[in-house]
């Protein structure tokens, strides 16, 4: 069956079921004109023309009319009877084959929808290992081998696309340090420069930090596949660690932290989880309201770690929910500037929630605040 075309099945399977629907009607229309005669029969007496007897009947002429008006009484209400049968049984095997040809064109377009459900797994971070099955029907066969055709172009592209990422930053990591060097080598030698070569001095320098921060974090994100992802990760020590590393950061800011976090653990890179809790935290001391708070909680639900990172900061627009985790989208541009973002943290925190079998969300958003949840698959520590 699974060598013949999808058209050849349909086309087998509507076929069969015609058939059927035609035997069942009439069969069942046979046997309700059966009936209806053998009512009429039972109506009139029987003669044997094989009887020694002669049957004589005598029908008294007041009696006749009667007679005949019987009968045509009974003949009309067989037809009736016959009709309406036939009606109810053409209903009957009209939704009976309705019902058949829907469970029969299901199981005939099973491959499409199994297709389908393929095709819905591919996304930007599976697209170098999920594909389409191609042992199917022929039609859909053909098609899945022109798709997985596509997506191994496509994870080509994505790849050689983080290469380069990660060769340019690689590069240009060194005429950065060569700049950096000279402009606190000339700060050094002139400290009673002008105010106006001060300011340039000081400017220039701010930039280079930012470009500096640009690269490191492409290469990190370039270099994440080849991070080992064996370590034992303690969760709640490893919140603790973050929290207290950031607490200059949030004293600066009258930020106040908060955590309540379960004792989980887990298998994968240390830094790498670091690096996304730190993120996440660090965002919400950023883009807070003076005098606000970031609580962060740390629950397991099955064998999943859920972690959730809330601010009471002014919350994000529900138009950019779906595009802060991009590559160098800001929200608002200009106070991200003066925060020293790159654009890059929660595309970072993406990345590496994915590599770890996980994923990262915005759970809830409004002007009190916004909520981040992070899911990771569980180990339980030995």
């Amino acid at each position: 069956m699974k060598r013949l075309s999808l058209q050849w099945r349909i086309t087998l399977l509507t076929a069969l079921l015609i058939a059927c629907a035609c035997v069942c009607m009439n069969l069942l229309l046979y046997r309700t004109g059966v009936t209806g005669m053998d009512a009429l029969n039972g109506f009139m007496m029987q003669y044997q023309p094989g009887s020694a007897d002669s049957l004589t009947i005598e029908i008294p002429q007041e009696e006749m009319s009667s007679l005949l008006a019987h009968f045509s009484q009974e003949v009309y209400d067989a037809k009736v009877v016959f009709g309406r049968k036939g009606w109810c049984i053409t209903a009957v095997v009209t939704i009976l084959s309705a019902a058949i040809a829907y469970f029969v064109s299901g199981r005939a377009l099973k491959p499409l929808q199994q297709l389908a459900q393929q095709a819905q797994r591919v996304d930007q971070d599976s697209i170098a290992t999920v594909r389409l099955d191609e042992d199917t029907v022929q039609e859909f066969g053909q098609l899945s081998r022109s798709v997985n055709r596509m997506l191994d172009g496509l994870a080509q592209s994505f790849e050689l696309q983080r290469q380069f990422a990660g060769n340019a930053a690689h590069e240009l990591r060194t005429p950065l340090a060569i700049l950096q060097t000279k402009l606190e080598l000339f700060a050094e030698e002139h400290p009673a420069m002008d105010a106006e070569t001060a300011g340039l001095v000081s400017s220039l320098r701010e930039q280079l930090d930012r470009l500096t921060a640009l690269v490191h974090t492409l290469l990190e994100m370039s270099n994440l596949q080849s991070v080992s992802r064996t370590d034992q990760i303690a969760l709640a020590p490893l919140v603790e660690e973050i929290l207290t590393d950031l607490t200059s950061l949030a004293q600066k800011n009258n930020i106040s932290l908060q955590q309540d976090c379960a004792e989980l653990g887990m298998v994968g890179s240390d830094a790498l989880i670091y690096r996304l809790v730190f993120n996440l935290v660090e965002n919400g001391i950023k883009y807070n309201r003076p005098g606000g708070a970031v609580r962060v909680t740390l629950r397991q639900e099955k064998q999943t770690a859920v972690l959730h990172v809330a601010d009471t900061g002014p919350g994000i627009p529900a138009d950019c929910r779906d595009s802060i985790f991009q590559p160098f989208f800001r929200v608002d541009k200009s106070r991200s500037r003066e925060m020293g973002g790159v654009g890059l943290g929660l595309a970072l925190v993406r990345e590496i929630a994915v590599l770890h079998g996980g994923g990262v969300t915005v759970e809830s958003s409004s002007e009190n605040g916004t909520t981040f949840v992070v899911t990771l698959p569980l180990v339980q520590p030995c």
